[in-house]
């Protein structure tokens, strides 16, 4: 149990991460944002995108209805797939761009400067991090999207005011799992909780099969933990997750360059280490 990591967080005022893995308090934190939309709200834990909705979006063949169907069923929503073109401008912005292994690491390097994994000291290039996301008008293009913004504020139950871009590379390495984790690569069965309600929109900028750094989640998994998994460590080993969720319900995500979900990040979810293609994945935290 990780009650004494809690009760820290707790006391440092981050109250969103004791109280946002409760189901019951994200309904309410909703029914609160329903009826009070100008209430205070904390500080973000990133860069807020304010920037209004654009009026056409990119995403045709998805509707609200939907999408809020499939995230309340399997924790996650398809049909979120972006235009070849966008696609390369993202990668090539991402190409180009001073990369960070991890957030507020001062040391950058580029793409090219990864060989076999490693940087020219020796040291595993597990993640390269873009650290300013929203120079690129591709990214602020998916964050103004009107149909994932109207898709996101359905399952929130609120518009989402906190739109936090992520853009970054999974890299083929021989690291070991401990120096992944310390890296910030999520390769443990976790939930998230970064917010009192929150959801997570992902695209795929390279393509996804097997071995190149699929992401797998647990459908269903937003609801149903047991008390201990609430009440203590996000992370959970295979054998207390499929004794309380079957293992057939996993679903490993797969697709070509462009393919995009909506995902309920309260459910059990990973990312597989990539093995014989590096992946560059865009990510928006939104709540």
């Amino acid at each position: 149990m990780n009650v004494a990591n809690i009760a820290r967080r707790l006391v440092a005022g981050e109250f969103h991460y004791a109280l946002g893995r409760f189901e019951t308090v994200r309904r309410g934190y909703s029914a609160l944002r329903r009826l009070s939309p100008r209430s205070r709200q904390r500080a973000p834990a990133g860069p807020p995108v304010a920037l209004p909705t654009l009026p056409v979006s990119l995403f045709a063949g998805q509707t609200a209805d939907r999408a809020l169907a499939e995230l309340r069923r399997d924790s996650i929503a398809t049909g979120f797939d972006l235009p070849w073109a966008m696609v390369e401008e993202l990668v090539e912005f991402a190409t180009h761009s001073p990369l960070q292994r991890r957030l507020r690491d001062e040391r950058m390097f580029y793409r090219h400067d990864v060989r076999n994994g490693r940087l020219a000291d020796g040291s595993p290039a597990v993640m390269g991090i873009v650290p300013d996301p929203l120079d690129c008008p591709a990214v602020r293009r998916v964050c103004r999207d009107p149909l994932l913004m109207e898709c996101a504020g359905a399952f929130l139950g609120f518009p989402a005011t906190k739109i936090i871009p992520r853009l970054f590379w999974s890299f083929v390495t021989d690291a070991s799992d401990d120096e992944r984790r310390q890296l910030g690569q999520t390769i443990d069965w976790h939930y998230d909780v970064h917010d009192f309600h929150f959801c997570s929109a992902q695209f795929y900028l390279t393509d996804v099969s097997p071995g190149a750094g699929e992401h797998e989640l647990v459908r269903g998994s937003h609801h149903g933990k047991s008390l201990r998994m609430l009440l203590g460590s996000a992370n959970a080993r295979d054998e207390e997750l499929f004794t309380r969720f079957a293992r057939d319900r996993i679903l490993v995500v797969e697709g070509p360059a462009g393919t995009g979900f909506l995902e309920d990040t309260s459910c059990y979810h990973r990312a597989v280490p990539p093995a014989n293609r590096d992946r560059l994945m865009l990510q928006l935290w939104l709540s």
